[in-house]
Order: C-alpha cells, then sequence, then structure tokens
C-alpha cells in the first residue's frame, strides 16, 4: 500500500488546530497530518536542510496556513517561500478569520494557491473542510515533485 503524503497545518491555536483535525476525522480525511505551530517552523519543514529524500520527515502535498501568528505572520511566510530557490510546487491555502480584502489580494499576490475564511459555525466549517479536501485530494491533481527544479 502506497504511503499517503501528509498535509501539514501551520497553526498556532491549539483550539483551531484540534478543530480541524477533528473536521478532517469526521470526514473520513486519510492523510497523516503535520503540524507546525510557527510559520518559521513550517519553513524549516519545507526546506530542510537535508535533501528531502534524506529528511526523516516527508514533505507535504499541501499546507494549510493561519493568516495570523505571533513572529512571522502568513503573508510574510508566502513572501519568504515565493523568494526561495528551489521554487516550491506545494499548493498553500490560507484559512483566516480576516475578511479584510487588502489580506486576501496580498496572499494571492503572494503565490496562495487559495484563501478560505474559517466559518464560525461548527457545521459550516465541516462543510468548508469537506469541500477543501475535496478539491484538493480528489479533484486536483497535487504535483508529484516538491519543488520546481527548472
Amino acid at each position: 500500500m502506497e504511503k499517503l503524503p501528509p498535509l501539514l497545518i501551520v497553526e498556532d491555536s491549539d483550539e483551531d488546530f484540534e478543530v480541524m483535525c477533528w473536521a478532517l476525522q469526521k470526514i473520513g480525511f486519510t492523510h497523516p497530518i503535520l503540524r507546525a505551530e510557527r510559520a518559521e517552523t513550517a519553513l524549516l519543514r519545507l526546506f530542510p536542510k537535508l535533501p528531502p529524500a534524506d529528511s526523516p520527515e516527508p514533505l507535504p502535498c499541501l499546507v494549510l496556513m493561519d493568516l495570523n501568528m505571533p513572529g512571522m505572520n502568513g503573508l510574510e511566510f508566502l513572501e519568504e517561500v515565493s523568494q526561495r530557490q528551489p521554487k516550491l510546487a506545494i499548493p498553500i491555502v490560507v484559512m483566516s478569520t480576516s475578511t479584510n480584502p487588502l489580506d486576501i489580494s496580498a496572499c494571492y499576490g503572494f503565490g496562495a494557491a487559495g484563501y478560505i475564511i474559517k466559518p464560525f459555525k461548527l457545521e459550516e466549517y465541516l462543510e468548508t473542510i469537506r469541500a477543501l479536501t475535496l478539491y484538493w485530494f480528489n479533484t486536483v491533481k497535487l504535483p508529484e515533485k516538491n519543488y520546481d527544479e527548472q
């Protein structure tokens, strides 16, 4: 049986992370879930010092990222990722409570693959997670390589 690539969730809030894990479990999501509580930790995971083949941790196939975090925020993370070489070929989807059009535009400007506003009602949250996973894990074809090595 082929091992499924992990989903990386970049979320500083324990409560928000637990709700996301609950929703993923509730819809039958089977990929491993990795967590980075800070954007800086996520960068180290996505750009390891060891080559990916030698790294003990597999690279994720998708990153779900909170926008407002202590230290480096989600927008700064996206800007940093957009400037790195080799270019990351892993989609990054921002999940935030922010409805600010400037935040949304800036995230897309720095290469976010999507921007989702976190619903407050549990049923709406569950449906959002269901739609997100259906799209990213059943509808689109994710890259097989983690970096664009042109």
